[in-house]
């Protein structure tokens, strides 16, 4: 038999997982790009590593030959009679004479001149200086060139990275979009009877808005920020070791985590408060959808204000929400850079203490400072994606719904009707503990035949053709088309063989051409034409200039009910089904359009199988079997000069309505 759906309880999420799972449901096709983006990312971060190294050797060329232009070195016998003794700066390193000065800096420009004599050696350029030597203008040329030419792979790098990283986050979002649209039109009517449609709207829009506005944006920063915290990292763990300064550069890298601990903490407020703004503006839009669908009953009965007062009210609740939640996120960059500003000043104290050269402390502290910016970047983009993770996890409580109806694990494929389609015991309700709609059915559309269905508002009329199309499954007994059990037949071949004209006509915001063809797309001009001529819906169409391009309006509106009812009868003519649904086709019309859409329907439902739920009786006289319902229950059935003379409920509904239709014609 078939494979039943059953519903997915969603379950609260980590941000984590929800990312994990972000990746690996919608970027794993796109894995090229998203390799292009980190290895760029890579080079950026080699490419900053070696402006750090090169500016180290820049500030220290400058910072030796400023100090050569003066005499680093004096005679002991000045030294004994002028300099004071020496003074102890700490217990642990006591203060240098300007021989062991000299000496020291004698060192250090040896050591610069080895790394630029093995810097240049690496290009091919073999300068060969030595401790005797000075900078030379030359060189200093060579050396800021070098510079720019890795400036220009970082920005090279950078902007492959960006656009290759930002694409693949676009891309997964509108690949989330249409999954999340693809999800909702599967499923069930019941889903749709549930849940209101402004807040469904709000998820395929707000949420994903929220998901892209923060993806395309972060992901670049996300691959780079790491890469250059390690690169930074790196090269003040190096530097702190050159200062001797490596157990007071360790323990300040240990306490480095400081600076995002508030991230941390007001991440999972920011993301519970975020998820509450979602829920507020899904029932802002879904306030707005309803009275904005409703606008000709609220000016009816004057209830503008009251409108205003009910849309003021969910308005002011999310704003409370997105108040709580703007706190947290603007809470977060101050605490973090409070933290780094007092790291930051502990360690320019330490350099202090130690002597550090100021040349070996700037570029330190630049170091300092591209590491920083990824964090504090990281900070933001935690933020932005501890937002974006409660509309994902919204989403994702979309996609994980299936309320769909079971299909069967093999389908028969029906290509066409050829016997008769039968209610067996059928039993209905729309939920479940609910009280039957249908009770215990039997009823029988042989091939050709016109079945109407009569009976008081509630009997049950509209759920026997709901049935019928397959829009909701019985809860007991079956329904079969030829022998088979419609839940074991593919639902696209048996729903090709169906053509519904429903009470509540739907058009689409488009033009009358293709509001009659929207069942057969590919349908020449020429049978949307004769379709609409079978409907008598030529004749106001050509009146207007327009003629078939004309638009319709939304829901039809720029159309009159007889007119759109008219549109939709050709709509299922054109189609062409052996097996035709009437759901009170012909009620919105006035006599005169009724006497000529019902001839049409008469030419149409030649050789068809045609359920009819009839409001007006004297539309179905000529019916082959007129079955009429009574709380779900068949209790009459038969032809209508049988009915008449059984003197039952269908006589009562038919002199009924005869009466009232002498009344109007006495009025």
């Amino acid at each position: 038999m078939s494979k039943k759906r059953k519903y997915v309880k969603p379950q609260h999420s980590s941000a984590t997982l929800i990312y994990l799972r972000l990746i690996k449901d919608f970027a794993r096709p796109y894995w090229f790009k998203l390799l292009i983006g980190v290895l760029s990312g890579l080079i950026i971060g080699g490419a900053m590593g070696a402006v750090l190294r090169l500016m180290d050797l820049g500030l220290n060329a400058f910072e030796l030959g400023v100090s050569a232009e003066t005499p680093a070195v004096q005679s002991p016998q000045h030294i004994t009679q002028e300099s004071p003794p020496p003074q102890t700066l700490s217990p642990d390193k006591p203060a240098l004479t300007k021989t062991s000065q000299a000496k020291t800096a004698k060192n250090k420009k040896a050591r610069l001149l080895d790394n630029l004599n093995a810097l240049f050696e690496r290009f091919g350029i073999d300068i060969d200086l030595d401790q005797e030597q000075s900078l030379t203008l030359p060189v200093v040329i060579l050396l800021l060139s070098i510079l720019f030419g890795f400036f220009v792979l970082q920005a090279l790098g950078n902007l492959v990275n960006k656009y290759c990283l930002r694409w693949v986050g676009s891309r997964i979002v509108t690949d989330m979009r249409i999954a999340l649209f693809d999800k909702l039109q599967h499923q069930s009517l019941a889903f749709f009877s549930k849940h209101d449609v402004g807040q469904l709207i709000s998820r395929c829009t707000n949420d994903t808005n929220a998901v892209e506005n923060v993806i395309s944006s972060s992901i670049p920063e996300l691959i780079t920020a790491p890469i250059f915290i390690a690169v930074a990292v790196q090269f003040i763990i190096a530097k702190t070791r050159e200062a001797q300064l490596q157990s007071q550069g360790l323990l300040m890298i240990l306490f480095l985590p400081l600076c995002i601990l508030p991230v941390f903490i007001l991440s999972g407020y920011l993301k519970r408060f975020e998820k509450r703004v979602l829920e507020r503006i899904s029932l802002v839009t879904s306030r707005m959808l309803e009275s904005f669908s409703g606008i000709r009953v609220i000016k009816s009965f004057n209830q503008e204000e009251f409108e205003l007062g009910r849309f003021t009210e969910v308005n002011n609740q999310y704003f409370r929400s997105l108040r709580k939640a703007i706190f947290a996120d603007v809470l977060i960059q101050p605490s973090m850079q409070l933290a780094a500003i007092a790291l930051a000043a502990i360690f320019v104290l330490i350099c202090f203490h130690y002597q550090v050269s100021f040349a070996t402390l700037a570029v330190v502290g630049y170091a300092a400072q591209q590491a920083y910016k990824p964090i504090k970047d990281l900070a933001k983009i935690n933020a932005s994606l501890q937002k974006s993770a409660a509309a994902a996890e919204r989403i994702f409580q979309i996609l994980d719904t299936d309320t769909a109806l079971p299909l069967a694990e093999n389908p028969l494929t029906l290509t066409e009707f050829k016997q008769e389609i039968r209610f067996e015991k059928v039993s209905f309700s729309y939920q479940e503990n609910d009280n039957l709609v249908l009770r215990d059915l039997d009823l029988s559309l042989p091939k050709g035949s016109l079945i109407a269905v009569v009976g008081q508002t509630g009997s049950g009329k509209s759920t026997l053709a709901n049935l019928l199309a397959r829009f909701y499954d019985p809860c007991k007994g079956r329904i079969l088309i030829d022998g088979k059990d419609l839940r074991e037949l593919e639902l696209e071949s048996f729903r090709n063989l169906v053509g519904i004209v429903s009470q509540d006509t739907f058009l689409f915001n488009d033009s009358i051409a293709d509001n009659i063809r929207y069942g057969k797309r590919q349908a020449p001009m020429s049978e949307v034409v004769a379709a609409a001529q079978q409907a008598n819906a030529d004749e106001f169409i050509d009146a207007d200039p327009l003629g078939y391009e004309r638009p319709v309006g939304e829901r039809g509106n720029l159309l009159s009910g007889g007119q759109k009812q008219r549109l939709a009868i050709a709509r299922a003519i054109l189609r062409n089904p052996p097996i035709l649904i009437l759901d009170e086709a012909t009620s919105a019309l006035d006599t005169v359009t009724e006497h000529l859409v019902q001839e049409a329907l008469n030419n149409v439902m030649h050789d068809r199988t045609v359920l009819a739920i009839a409001h007006r009786l004297s539309t179905i006289k000529k019916a082959d079997c007129i079955v009429v319902l009574e709380q779900g229950r068949i209790v009459e059935q038969g032809s209508h000069q049988q009915l008449y003379e059984l003197n039952g409920n269908y006589r009562r509904l038919y002199d009924m309505q005869f009466a009232e239709l002498q009344d109007l014609k006495e009025d």
